[in-house]
């Protein structure tokens, strides 16, 4: 086995669930307000109740093969040089593609708010560094390193909507469905995409935790933290900010926080939102780096993913600076990246799925 390395289930969930807030914490409430308006919220509790069948759905496939990982999955099913070459592509074009985006956004989120002056690339260097170190180390290490963190969001997130409680207009979400369910419905596909599909690449993880037939209610209760958080963040935003206020900001929640301050004393709250953001993006980073890395030694037979990080490290790098010309650019690309995310987090898990069913049937008419 290439990961030795074991993790509790409740390490999974705090896994699930930091990486479901990871780089949409900035990002949804814009795409939301965008599309949904003031009922932004209600499309984002569409978008988690549409998602959590297929937390459902992952965990169900991942329980008729145990001790696989998808890799292995993908060979179990499809036969050895099928399944090698579909492995090779979801890791390659899927995993590692998302791996880039994220890179790009703390690239551009760095040079946007807070460092504008230090060039991108210094940027990247230093924070891919540390996700490749953390990689290294192995699952167990960096899984252990969540719980640390997660007292530390939990803090944070707790100040942050008292901070901004008192500016909080209930009329901002006024009238509920005005605009008819065609806007809620293409917000909830938006954030269904972003983040929640995206969750299959946790079936690399699902066996390295102590019980993994017991991962599904981890899975789903990590996916429903992580998505109620980003329900309430976006509600703040329009509420606090308006509408159209919090559709035109790139960064609406790291937005919504500026120009608070309690007294004298406590006043910058908006650090506390970037803080929140570093630790879910690092930890998002970390296991699509971690998940690219041991699925692509897999499917090369390699005996440690380790020897994978670094060129998948400098490709990471070179793909970010290149994949999109600006942070606008991000928004027009929107509609491919949800068509992508839909073949690799929807259409591939259910043709997965069926064919797990077709082979039981299959065996089980064998053995009659």
């Amino acid at each position: 086995m290439i990961e030795k390395g074991k993790i509790s289930n409740r390490q999974f969930t705090i896994l699930v669930s930091l990486y479901t807030v990871g780089t949409a914490i900035l990002i949804i409430p814009s795409s939301l307000a965008f599309s949904a308006k003031q009922d932004s919220w209600i499309a984002g509790l569409l978008g988690l109740a549409i998602g959590l069948p297929f937390i459902w759905l992952y965990s169900k496939l991942a329980n008729r093969f145990p001790g696989l990982n998808l890799a292995q999955i993908f060979e179990a099913l499809l036969g050895k040089w099928i399944g090698k070459s579909v492995s090779f592509v979801f890791f390659s074009c899927f995993a590692f593609l998302l791996a880039s985006f994220v890179l790009r956004d703390i690239g551009d989120f760095m040079t946007t708010v807070m460092l504008v002056e230090t060039p991108i690339d210094a940027i990247l260097l230093i924070f891919l560094a540390v996700v490749l170190y953390a990689v290294r180390l192995g699952l167990e290490v960096f899984a252990r390193v969540t719980e640390v963190f997660i007292p530390f969001v939990v803090i944070l997130f707790l100040v942050l909507f008292l901070s901004i409680s008192p500016k909080i207009d209930i009329q901002n979400i006024q009238p509920i469905f005005e605009n008819g369910a065609k806007p809620i419905f293409r917000g909830a596909i938006s954030i269904l995409t972003f983040p929640f599909l995206e969750l299959f690449v946790f079936l690399m993880i699902i066996p390295y935790t102590n019980n993994p037939r017991q991962s599904q209610k981890g899975f789903i209760l990590g996916t429903i933290i992580g998505g109620g958080i980003l329900i309430i963040i976006t509600l703040l935003s329009v509420m606090v900010m308006g509408v159209n206020e919090t559709a035109r900001s790139i960064y609406p929640s790291y937005d919504l926080t500026k120009g608070i301050n309690i007294g004298r004393f406590f006043q910058r709250i908006e650090a506390m939102m970037a803080l929140i953001w570093f630790i879910t993006v690092f930890m998002k980073l970390t296991i699509l780096t971690y998940v690219t890395a041991l699925g692509l030694a897999h499917t090369f037979n390699l005996k440690n993913y380790k020897s994978m990080t670094f060129p998948i490290g400098i490709l990471l790098f070179l793909l970010s600076l290149i994949i999109f010309p600006n942070s606008s650019y991000l928004i027009e690309f929107t509609p491919t990246f949800e068509l992508y995310t839909l073949i690799f987090g929807f259409v591939l898990p259910i043709f997965l799925f069926l064919m797990a069913i077709i082979r039981k049937k299959k065996t089980e008419s064998m053995n009659g």
